[in-house]
């Protein structure tokens, strides 16, 4: 470590432990963090092409949940400044912030945040009132975030599985910002065999649903043959193998034939192998259907007519769906949202359900149809 750096770093550990610098031998300096300069907390990326010197500077400091860039074509500094000058006079040069008004305990939270501040490891955005904390960025799990209201530390926001209940889990494990940060970190690790377990079939499969896939999400549909799809959902994302469910949806002779494979797939689950490659085992197959990769360009798969529902004539749903239900009939080209499908049976004066189970006639070939696509759209 040069003199340098070693200077930069005494400087920003006595006077404003919450921001970390790098410096590399051409000099040039990279400082991020927390800082309180009159009274107003900033969470700052400060980029000095030229340390010591401050020409050429990039400035960006969080405000609401965006970062503002300054320079010094829009900031007022003074010729002789260095460094230390400009950290001491950022609450003067910068805009006027809005003060929160503070109790002991935002106080408390906000000693906290400094304290926790580590721009290697995660980012924290505070918004303009001071009453919302967002921590992300993490090392390992980029994707991922927390929101919480402060001083109450209340969760707002989350990137963890819809059927993770954070807000409890915290509410009941942890007292202060340390603590919700630690239990959070600790969940994401926990997390990450879920994870793992779909991110090869995201990457391997044509997923159709959900589009678009979030950390989020605990469910994948994507096809296993044609006009046949396989819906994966995982229950507990702290148990990826034992709350799985497999679905087949499909023709109904075909999904009665496979519902034997699945059977006896599950029974001899080889569990040194990820969830993806067992289901190729299972299903006796090399790779899953891919999406069409020919050359020249791709179709918009809204612009393709083959792909759209042959009731609402549109190819994805608001809330995501695609066509999945098909005919029983092999030579009817029938392919539909189980929703549109629904609605159609339930104009019908022979339509019935029975046990979540809905029968009535195919609209194109009006062939007898009876698929469980009222259970699609309830689990």
């Amino acid at each position: 470590m040069d003199t340098g750096e070693v200077d930069v770093k005494r400087l920003l550990l006595l006077k404003y432990p919450g921001l970390t610098a790098e410096l590399n031998p051409s000099g040039y300096c990279n400082i991020r963090g927390v800082i309180c300069s009159e009274e107003i907390w900033r969470n700052i990326r400060l980029y000095l092409p030229h340390h010591p010197a401050l020409h050429g500077l990039q400035l960006y400091v969080q405000e609401g949940v965006v970062y503002k860039l300054y320079t010094s074509d829009n900031l007022k500094l003074q010729d002789d400044w260095l460094l230390e000058d400009l950290l001491d006079n950022l609450g003067k040069i910068l805009p006027a912030k809005k003060v929160p008004t503070t109790s002991k305990q935002q106080g408390d939270v906000y000693s906290d945040i400094l304290d926790l501040c580590k721009p290697k490891e995660y980012c924290m955005l505070i918004d303009d009132d001071c009453t919302l904390l967002r921590i992300c960025e993490f090392s390992d799990f980029e994707q991922h975030y927390l929101e919480l209201e402060i001083p109450s530390l209340r969760v707002k926001d989350h990137s963890l599985p819809e059927c993770v209940p954070l807000g409890e889990i915290l509410t009941k494990s942890a007292g202060t910002l340390e603590q919700v940060l630690v239990l959070f970190r600790k969940l994401l690790e926990e997390l990450r065999p879920f994870y793992d377990n779909f991110m090869d079939i995201d990457e391997l499969c044509h997923v159709l649903q959900p589009s678009p896939i979030t950390t989020k999400h605990n469910t994948r549909v994507f096809p296993l043959k044609e006009r046949v799809y396989l819906k994966l959902t995982i229950t507990d994302p702290f148990a990826c193998i034992a709350s799985m469910a497999l679905k087949i949806i499909g023709p109904t002779n075909e999904v009665a034939q496979l519902r034997h494979v699945l059977s006896d797939g599950l029974g001899n689950w080889d569990s040194e192998l990820d969830i993806h490659k067992n289901l190729l085992r299972m299903f006796d197959l090399c790779y899953f259907p891919m999406p069409d990769c020919s050359d020249g360009p791709k179709q918009d798969e809204e612009d393709n007519e083959e792909l759209r529902c042959n009731i609402c004539f549109v190819y994805r749903l608001d809330n995501g769906d695609v066509p999945l239900v098909s005919c029983d009939n092999p030579k009817c080209v029938l392919k539909c949202h189980a929703a549109c499908l629904e609605e159609w049976f339930q104009t019908l004066m022979e339509g019935k359900t029975f046990l979540e189970v809905s029968f009535g006639l195919c609209p194109f070939c009006k062939a007898k149809l009876s698929t469980s696509f009222a259970a699609l759209l309830n689990d």
